[in-house]
């Protein structure tokens, strides 16, 4: 049917919607998420987690990277900074243990090394046997003459004092040593004794005198 320019139709009123009545009650707005109900933990687990550093042992250290990754981790978990103290705790204790184990180990291979050294030294057929103790003269009077305070403690601080290489070169400078002191006391004798037999009459003039 067409609309009548003269006498249009009335425009419809605004009826309810099927169901709904002029009488009842709006619907009531959503109520504002208190702390403590569901939708503000889960508005808090999106927060950040951030951790104060952790409280290491002395003589422990672990690696920046490594945990950086453990607080990812943590934060993942939700953990909390005593529960995440208690797993960091755990792993530089066990962390200790193993460097002690090492350090264990080391020294005592350090050890047996020096003790295989030395048996070697004393069974050597130039160092050892009778001619061990001559040996370890020599060898400290070489150290002694041209050593420095510095070469002693790098000798100690790295456990090579008893290599049987360097023993032997130690015994062959002490020698070598003792024989230029002896030569040097022949050749002075034995130029003296020049002295007197190119002018023996001068020297026994002298001797005459002195008495």
């Amino acid at each position: 049917m067409t609309d009548s320019l003269i006498a249009p139709q009335p425009e419809a009123s605004e009826a309810p919607a099927p169901g709904e009545s002029l009488l009842s009650q709006d619907k009531p707005e959503a109520a504002p998420t208190e702390p403590g109900q569901p939708g503000a933990q889960a508005a808090e687990q999106q927060a950040a987690v951030a951790y104060e550093p952790f409280q290491l042992p002395q003589g422990v250290d672990i690696d920046p990277s490594a945990l950086e990754k453990a607080q990812s981790l943590f934060a993942e978990a939700r953990l909390s900074q005593p529960q995440a103290q208690k797993l960091v705790d755990l792993y530089a204790g066990k962390l200790g243990e193993l460097v002690q184990r090492q350090i264990a180990t080391q020294i005592s291979a350090a050890q047996d090394r020096q003790t295989a050294w030395v048996a070697e030294v004393k069974n050597d057929p130039e160092l050892g046997g009778r001619r061990f103790e001559q040996a370890r003269a020599a060898a400290q009077k070489a150290l002694n003459r041209f050593g420095t305070p510095e070469l002693r403690r790098t000798l100690d601080e790295l456990w090579v004092g008893n290599n049987p290489q360097l023993f032997r070169f130690f015994v062959r400078v002490g020698q070598a040593a003792s024989e230029d002191t002896w030569t040097d006391s022949r050749s002075a004798a034995t130029r003296v004794s020049a002295a007197q037999t190119l002018y023996p009459r001068q020297n026994n003039d002298q001797n005459n005198n002195q008495e």
